[in-house]
């Protein structure tokens, strides 16, 4: 039986998850950005943006042990490997954040004055989302150039016609 965290119906693991990880952790953090500068939408928003999140950040763990799995077929390709080793940690800082600002948000009614310190705990949400989506861009990025770098250098367009 092979590893889970290797392949998946003989392709790498890593590829197929990596597209769960770069399309909803960004959308998770606009989520919460709009939640955080919307105070009225914590109810309409809120609890989809808590389990889109909760979805991205298991899928980017997953995606970090599968990717090392990969690497220790076709190697630590820099500076994607280290990327890949800290988005997930960023990821889960995001959602704690989140899910506590989240929680305590849809307790206090659209007509009160948010608390010092819920005032406080959005901007860190926020803070966070913004270092989250550039994080993603930034390892999503590395991670197509490592792939694809090298084969479009060596190839041009109309190279080969559709059948």
């Amino acid at each position: 039986m092979t590893n889970p965290l290797d392949t998946v119906f003989g392709l790498p693991t890593h590829s197929l998850v990596v597209h769960a990880v770069v399309v909803l952790l960004p959308l998770a953090a606009l989520g919460a950005i709009a939640v955080v500068l919307r105070r009225s939408w914590v109810h309409r928003l809120g609890l989809a943006t808590t389990i889109v999140a909760a979805v991205a950040v298991a899928a980017s763990w997953v995606s970090r042990f599968s990717g090392s799995q990969l690497a220790s077929r076709v190697g630590y390709p820099d500076p994607h490997y280290d990327y890949g080793q800290v988005l997930p940690v960023i990821a889960t800082v995001f959602f704690i954040l989140w899910t506590i600002y989240w929680l305590f948000a849809r307790g206090v009614p659209g007509n009160r004055t948010r608390p010092w310190w819920l005032l406080t705990l959005g901007g860190l949400v926020v803070l966070a989302s913004v270092v989250l989506v550039w994080f993603t861009i930034l390892t999503g990025h590395s991670g197509s150039a490592s792939v694809w770098e090298a084969i479009i250098e060596n190839t041009s367009p109309g190279q080969f016609v559709e059948p």
